[in-house]
């Protein structure tokens, strides 16, 4: 256990309202701090209320429990018991601040024990995860909620870039425009230069000028594809209307008389 996550500011928030209610619940994520949270907030309430604290807990953690407390109450008066002990105590017998993480209770032998010594203690607060037994929440309230999402800093993300057009003038924008339209060939598919410039004039020079930019692109475009199509046109040869068969053998036939009758 670390006691450095009471400095996080939900952690911090949750531990001072536990205390001002002088009891409640914590639900918790794995390493959202649940554990550093219930002791905390139970050993500050009995170091307040001049009360012993007893703590339930798996008697792996014991010496773990035992030093942190130490560290963030060393005025608080504490025991620390495994459920199995805690099960074989009098009814009544407890009496000051009792701390339980909800994990012990998975043991169906302790549960009823356990519920009787927390009806007897005067503070009870219960640490427990969404998967733990919820025997002791209807006596522990408030019931605060603790997420590791809620405890990880949030990523910085960059600002939106926003691109706008550099500044035109409304003449220089329609200077372009009926250059444009004088340049171009006139096609159907075209833009119509004439009748954008007529609109332009018509609106809100902000607006337009929220439209330079894609003026300037459909301004290039056109031109681009007029020099394409002249390129491809190239200069019109005179149309030539051909002759049908019969006027071509007509032709032939007479330019051989012609010049049958030329011989001596």
């Amino acid at each position: 256990m670390d006691s450095s996550v009471l400095k996080h500011l939900r952690i911090a928030e949750a531990v001072e309202t536990l205390v001002a209610a002088q009891g409640g619940r914590i639900t918790y994520d794995v390493g959202g701090g649940g554990r550093e949270t219930l002791l905390a907030a139970a050993a500050r309430l009995a170091a307040q209320t001049n009360t012993p604290l007893t703590i339930v807990e798996a008697r792996s953690l014991h010496s773990d429990v035992r030093a942190f407390v130490r560290e963030v109450q060393p005025e608080a008066r504490s025991a620390v018991i495994a459920a199995e002990e805690a099960a074989l105590q009098p009814a009544g017998s407890i009496d000051g601040v009792l701390a339980v993480h909800a994990d012990v209770l998975r043991d169906a032998d302790v549960r009823k024990p356990l519920l009787a010594m927390a009806h007897s203690a005067d503070h009870l607060l219960v640490a427990r995860h969404d998967y733990s037994d919820t025997t002791l929440d209807a006596l522990a309230t408030p019931g605060l909620v603790l997420r590791l999402r809620d405890l990880m800093p949030s990523a910085t993300r960059p600002a939106p870039v926003t691109l706008t057009p550099p500044p035109m003038d409304m003449s220089v924008a329609l200077r372009l425009i009926r250059q444009a339209n004088s340049d171009v060939l006139p096609d159907q598919d075209l833009v119509v230069f004439d009748e954008m410039a007529e609109a332009l004039e018509r609106v809100d020079p902000a607006e337009v000028r929220q439209r330079i930019g894609d003026l300037r692109s459909k301004y290039e475009a056109t031109i681009e594809l007029a020099r394409q199509r002249r390129a491809a046109t190239g200069p019109t040869a005179p149309s030539r209307t051909p002759l049908d068969h019969g006027q071509e053998q007509s032709a032939a036939h007479q330019q051989h008389r012609s010049q049958g009758t030329g011989r001596t």
